[in-house]
């Protein structure tokens, strides 16, 4: 039976920037500049610098994991010396490594051992981690010191990769305090713990270098308002906490970007409020839906509208739409050359290939959009079954069309 860190041995291709253009992740066959996928939400890829890879990574004591204590408070003060050490020392025994063991074991498929981090969120035992570190495993084990403990997939949502794991924790283990992303500055101290290559309870530090990061996930679709850190990330880190210098939890460890498979200080957390939201729908067990648009599309810049003498300067060139999705039962339309994009060699220049007869969105519900992240965020905040008015160049001239949104389909 095969070890690893939370998928780190899945490291998908490296992705580039060519003119403005993305590749969705993981590579869906184009090679050159392809497309966002817009679907969770929209589900678009997001495009980031040459070369890199987006990876899985692989206090006080709170009552109930709703405890939004960290707006407002002051900092402690960065110069005292064991802040770190005092973080670490408060919250590490409320910190598991989570073992999932996936895979059928069979002829063609060796059994795997998937290893990342999770933390103690309330009294009742349950644990949050991510959707990916417990994999397809109804149980896993969790360890902390010298305890160990069988846990219960309570439920995962795959698309936000979060996941809620039960076990029987005794009285004494206390959950971590859940603060808030919202109150998140680039330069605040944050704090890292998790199981790097199975280095348990290892702690590491740095600041917050970025807020409202859109990361393209596996499927399509894109994870909005991430935290970016320098905090260093390594495999098994996935789904540990990211604390704040007061040590309440603001996120959880998900991603890193790297050419290296390693840390290079840019790794990302979901933002602990997303959590908070979907607790109640994860403990109890029920599907969590997330709407789906359906259409592959790239970012407008000048150079763009220039090559394919497109009617904007901005806005998302619709290139394909998915057959059956809501966006073709709308009408919406994609580029004619889509096809040939698809075929073409990683060196074609895709603005000589593209026709430039597709639609070009530039807003929704009277929302200007200039870009496939907007996009995404807007359509993130909406529900399956919701109507959605696309504001869409057509031809040089503006038309509106109505998009019924459905639920992301499970073979996405």
């Amino acid at each position: 039976m095969g070890r690893r860190w939370d998928d780190f041995d899945e490291w998908p291709k490296a992705r580039r920037r060519g003119r403005k253009t993305a590749i969705m992740w993981p590579a869906i066959g184009l090679g050159l500049a392809v497309f966002y996928v817009l679907g969770v939400w929209t589900g678009a890829g997001i495009a980031h610098s040459g070369g890199s890879n987006v990876v899985y990574l692989p206090s006080q004591s709170a009552p109930s994991s709703n405890a939004q204590s960290g707006a407002g408070s002051g900092d402690p003060s960065l110069s005292d010396s064991t802040l770190v050490t005092d973080i670490y020392n408060e919250v590490k025994g409320s910190i598991f490594t989570i073992t999932a063991v996936n895979g059928s074991g069979g002829q063609d498929t060796d059994p795997q051992e998937d290893i990342g981090t999770g933390f103690l969120i309330d009294n009742r035992g349950d644990v949050a981690t991510n959707a990916h570190v417990v994999g397809s495993a109804k149980t896993v084990e969790l360890s902390v010191g010298d305890e160990k403990f069988k846990g219960t997939v309570v439920n995962a949502d795959t698309l936000d990769d979060l996941a809620i794991v039960h076990i029987n924790a005794p009285a004494s283990m206390r959950p971590l305090t859940l603060g808030s992303a919202k109150t998140l500055q680039p330069g605040n101290l944050v704090v890292a713990i998790g199981n790097p290559f199975e280095l348990t309870a290892s702690v590491s530090s740095g600041i917050v270098s970025g807020l409202n990061r859109s990361m393209s996930e596996s499927g399509g679709h894109v994870m909005n308002g991430m935290i970016q850190t320098d905090a260093p990330l390594n495999p098994g880190n996935s789904g540990g906490p990211l604390l704040n210098a007061s040590g309440q939890v603001v996120g959880i460890n998900t991603l890193i970007e790297s050419p290296i498979e390693g840390s290079i200080g840019i790794g990302f957390a979901i933002p602990i409020d997303r959590l908070v939201s979907l607790e109640q729908k994860l403990l109890s067990g029920k599907s969590i839906q997330h709407a789906w648009l359906g259409i592959e599309g790239m970012d407008i810049d000048s150079l763009m509208q220039q090559e394919m003498k497109l009617a904007s300067g901005s806005g998302v060139y619709v290139t394909s739409v998915t057959k059956g999705s809501p966006a073709a039962k709308a009408g919406l339309r994609g580029d004619t050359n889509a096809a040939k994009l698809n075929s073409a060699s990683d060196s074609a220049d895709p603005f000589k290939i593209l026709k430039g007869d597709g639609d070009i969105i530039v807003g929704i519900d009277g929302k200007k959009v200039t870009t496939i992240e907007q996009l995404t965020q807007y359509i993130d905040a909406d529900e399956p079954g919701q109507t959605v008015t696309l504001s869409v160049l057509r031809g040089g001239a503006q038309t509106s069309v109505k998009v019924t949104l459905a639920p992301w389909p499970s073979n996405q």
